[in-house]
């Protein structure tokens, strides 16, 4: 039985680290990383559209940019946590990032599945899956960008 308490109170206190919450001075760091992350993904992007729609398109600028916006993806899981939002600082991100997480996780599972399918594709050089799965990581960005994203202007 005390086996029990100790193990329970032990997941308590861990608990309670987690839901901790963030300094301000910790919550505008991972905003700005978050910031600098997406607009990184922004100009790999631009390069992506640019190489695609390309008369002859260049596989390598596809590929580096594919790898770069797969390896922010990944990233990006860990530049929401709760105490990030417009109540902190200037944001992009809407306040139903946090009311509706579920959602909004689901949404970034689908653009970070969608980057690694899109970097497959890149590194087999295969233009016709290319343009297909920049297509759907297009849809991704948009399926999240609509709900949880204001339009900011710098």
């Amino acid at each position: 039985m005390r086996l029990s308490v100790v193990a329970s109170l032990t997941l308590l206190a861990a608990a309670a680290a987690v839901a901790a919450p963030l300094s301000k001075q910790t919550a505008l760091k991972i905003m700005h990383e978050r910031h600098e992350g997406m607009e990184a993904i922004g100009k790999a992007n631009k390069v992506l559209r640019r190489e695609i729609s390309a008369e002859a398109p260049n596989v390598a600028e596809i590929r580096t940019s594919a790898n770069a916006i797969a390896g922010l993806a990944a990233k990006s899981s860990h530049w929401f946590p709760q105490g990030t939002g417009p109540d902190v600082a200037k944001t992009g991100a809407k306040p139903e990032i946090w009311q509706k997480p579920a959602d909004f996780s689901a949404k970034l599972r689908d653009f970070q599945a969608a980057s690694k399918a899109l970097q497959l594709a890149a590194a087999r050089g295969d233009l016709a899956t290319i343009k297909s799965d920049y297509a759907k990581l297009g849809g991704t960005c948009k399926a999240c960008h609509d709900p949880y994203r204001t339009d900011m202007h710098h």
